[in-house]
């Protein structure tokens, strides 16, 4: 099907839905709004300003790899990639964190406790709380303190459920059950401020110091930046300064973390040295004891130079044999270390005797390397872990190679030994024709010059291992000292925006649900738009009164008047039977004018000069009678008994052509007096007699006795009021419809304004004057369980 161009895509009717949707509600985000926008500047204002301080350490690089990282290898892909994982690691640890917080003194913490809110100062408090001991319940508990002058305090805190108050001295030890504490006076406490002081209430809170450590430790944000060797550390705290000391102390702690295995090995070695020097220094002090002792013996004061050629081959024998004897030794020592290998930690010594051997001394160095990756491994990672394991397997492979190595040259050292040993017996052989005197002082001076040569070479390695402590620096850099980067919580902003926000967001759900569930119709053009059946016609609205009042008769000319005119006109085109018509009218709720438009429409009937008899049906809550002010002694209850006949039940009215039927008395049984078959009689009299017969019944969402009755009718006439919601009056409405297959069918809109009448009287001057009392009568007192509307236009 073509859509026509000319329609556009948004009509004038729904223009007009929206801006009703509109005049309804604005008033809803409006109010919503505002209350939101105060309630998010409050609830933003008591939040804690939350501030961030950050630094930047940068970790050593060589030739594009972290020499400082626990991972030697860290560059994955020809250099492209750094994982720094580990140091992120070691830098948030535990151990680390705590060392830090032992050099700093942030155990307690102070407060100004104010009407609105509670602040946390670091500087310019009047006391300082210093903690020798507490009673483990008063770790995190806000304790109360108040200045009562300058030399004393009050402190309240709650135990047990019981607030407990305690007065002490500044500058004195605090003794009690509780605790051990000292409060002493700052600056900040004297004469001249106590005045102003002795007002403001104060809070300190004492930290345990493991539960401040994890604090810390999940406050810690460390990032690595992609391709760098930079570590960026940033904290959170509600006190800047801190935050900035914090991490000052952090990165100082950090970086001495880093060289304490380079100095160890230093240490452990010059250790060594100290060890191998002390015994050397032993044997030269015995040695010369010797020395002194065999001069004594012998009397000698010099020897000739005789024989000096032997001597000098045999001490370089001597000397060659000692050496040997000595890498032996080292040999011995390094190969009982590896084999060993009772703590995986330990550091072995330098083998700087060792000098020419290029084999050992790189894989002494390496197993060193090894060793201390291990040891800083184990800082970021747990014992067993791929890490540590890898590491393992690279230093028993190290010391399976020098293991070998170590036997071979062992070998060859003997070898040496004996060919020295060999030499050493020929050139003793030749000296044993010297003067024993002579041969023993040199056997003596031998083993002194060896010892000495010995303890010159010691001495000389540890002035350089000395130096090559001295030497040792921080590879790892502060390159961005801590400082605060300022607030950083709350955003009151985006905290007033939201709740902001939220009232928009909810002041629209209201207006939904009052759209959807609980709007209105107030004109006849939006119930025409919501319906597929008939609408006969819109009843104006005017201030309510205690009694019906028929408005054709007490003034023609009125507004509601005009509209039973209009409602009269359409209902002659809703049949096209010349029979009588036969008008039942009902609403879904009670107080929706349904009495009222019965003898207003009957009323307006009857001026036209028509015969109309009204049936009051609603046996449950009759109005007419009171309406019409008549006596209902009979009626429509007596007629089906058989205590009268109809004739006798019809009553007169004080209009013209108008008569009435009432209810007569109240029945026990009034919804079974519906299906009696007298009622079909009395329908059969109405048409008979009167050109119209008007019908009040009960409202059909409470009771069914009018979905009977528009059985027995040729128009049925369904009242909606603009001030009930529509929703269910409409489905219920068309589902009688279509239950019970009625033909002539239609709604009357009762209520509506003069601004939302579309008719020509809306246009004319007509005064209320005394209709200011008609209206929209109505009222059901006694239906289930509605307890009596009092809007008379029923």
């Amino acid at each position: 099907m073509a859509q026509n161009p000319n329609k556009s895509i948004i009509s004038i009717g729904d223009i007009k839905a929206a801006w009703k949707v509109i005049a309804q509600n604005w008033y809803i985000p409006l109010i919503l709004v505002v209350i939101s926008g105060a309630a998010g500047q409050l609830y933003s204002y008591k939040q804690t300003d939350v501030y961030a301080a950050k630094c930047q350490i940068f970790l050593k690089s060589n030739n594009n790899i972290n020499t400082s990282s626990i991972i030697s290898d860290n560059f994955y892909g020809g250099g492209t990639y750094i994982d720094n994982s580990n140091e992120m690691r070691v830098i948030s640890s535990y151990d680390l964190v705590k060392k830090v917080l032992d050099r700093l003194d942030f155990d307690v913490s102070y407060f100004i406790v104010g009407r609105i809110r509670t602040v946390e100062l670091a500087d310019g408090m009047p006391f300082k709380v210093k903690m020798y001991s507490l009673n483990s319940a008063l770790y995190e508990q806000q304790i109360k303190l108040k200045i009562l002058d300058v030399n004393r305090f009050e402190i309240s805190y709650k135990k047990n459920g019981l607030e407990i108050k305690k007065t002490g001295l500044f500058n004195t030890d605090f003794v009690d059950t509780d605790f051990r504490l000292r409060i002493n006076s700052t600056q900040f406490l004297n004469i001249s401020s106590i005045s102003g002081l002795h007002i403001v209430e104060y809070m300190f809170q004492i930290h345990n110091h493991d539960a401040l450590v994890y604090a810390f430790k999940y406050g810690l944000q460390v990032s690595n930046p992609d391709y760098t060797n930079i570590l960026e550390v940033s904290l959170e705290d509600v006190l800047q300064q801190r935050a900035v000391m914090f991490l000052d102390t952090l990165a100082q702690v950090y970086i001495e973390n880093t060289v304490r295995s380079k100095i160890e090995v230093n240490n452990n070695t010059l250790r060594y040295i100290d060890k191998q020097m002390r015994e050397v220094t032993s044997i030269l002090n015995e040695i010369e004891d010797t020395m002194q002792g065999f001069r004594e013996k012998n009397n000698i004061l010099d020897l000739t130079r005789e024989g000096q050629e032997y001597y000098s081959k045999l001490t370089s024998f001597d000397n060659q044999k000692a050496e040997t004897n000595v890498k032996l030794g080292v040999l011995n020592d390094l190969e009982n270390y590896i084999i060993s290998g009772k703590d995986q930690d330990f550091l072995p010594p330098s083998v700087y005797i060792m000098a020419g051997d290029q084999f050992l001394q790189t894989h002494v160095n390496e197993l060193f390397t090894l060793q201390i990756t291990r040891m800083e491994a184990k800082v970021a990672t747990k014992e067993g872990s791929p890490a540590i394991q890898s590491v393992d397997d690279r230093i028993e492979k190290s010391k399976k190679d020098m293991l070998i190595y170590i036997g071979n040259m062992r070998e060859a050292l003997k070898r040496k030994v004996e060919e020295a040993d060999s030499e050493i017996a020929l050139s003793t052989s030749r000296i044993r024709t010297l003067p024993y005197k002579e041969r023993g002082l040199v056997n003596i001076q031998r083993k002194l010059n060896v010892n000495e040569t010995m303890y010159t070479f010691l001495l000389q390695k540890r002035s350089n291992t000395v130096i090559a402590q001295a030497t040792i620096i921080p590879e790892t850099k502060i390159i961005e000292s801590a400082r605060s980067i300022g607030l950083v919580k709350p955003d009151r902003k985006k905290i007033v925006t939201n709740f902001v926000f939220a009232s928009v967001i909810i002041s629209l759900i209201i207006i939904s649900i009052r759209t959807i569930v609980f709007s209105r119709i107030e004109s006849i053009d939006e119930l025409k738009m919501k319906t597929r059946l008939a609408v006969v016609g819109e009843v104006m609205f005017v201030p309510l009164q205690k009694d019906l009042i028929i408005a054709a008769e007490s003034d023609p000319k009125s507004p509601i008047a005009e509209s039973f005119r209009t409602v009269r006109t359409n209902l002659q085109f809703m049949t096209t039977s010349g029979r009588c018509k036969v008008i039942v009218i009902t609403s879904n709720n009670p107080g929706e004018g349904k009495t009222f438009c019965s003898l207003n429409l009957a009323g307006i009937l009857a001026k036209a000069g028509k015969r109309v008899l009204i049936l009051e049906l609603d046996l449950h809550k009759p109005r007419i009678q009171k309406g019409l002010n008549l006596e209902a002694d009979n009626g429509i209850s007596t007629i089906v008994i058989g205590k009268n006949t109809i004739a006798e039940c019809v009553k007169k009215t004080a209009i013209e052509n108008m008569e009435v039927i009432l209810s007569g008395p109240l029945p026990p049984n009034p919804s079974e007096i519906v299906l009696a078959k007298e009622l079909e009689d009395i329908f059969t009299f109405g048409r008979e007699h009167y050109d119209y017969v008007i019908v009040d019944t009960p409202p059909v969402g409470l009771i069914s006795d009018a979905t009977i009755l528009m059985k027995l009718a040729d128009v049925s006439l369904f009242v909606i009021n603009t001030r009930f919601p529509f929703k269910d009056s409409l489905q219920n409405a068309e589902e009688i419809v279509e239950m019970n297959k009625l033909l002539h069918f239609g709604f009357i809109l009762n209520g509506v304004k003069r601004r939302k009448s579309k008719y020509y009287y809306n246009k004319y001057g007509y005064s209320y004057g005394g209709y200011g009392s008609y209206g929209n009568y109505g009222g059901y007192g006694g239906y289930g369980s509605y307890k009596g509307s009092q809007d008379k236009n029923a």
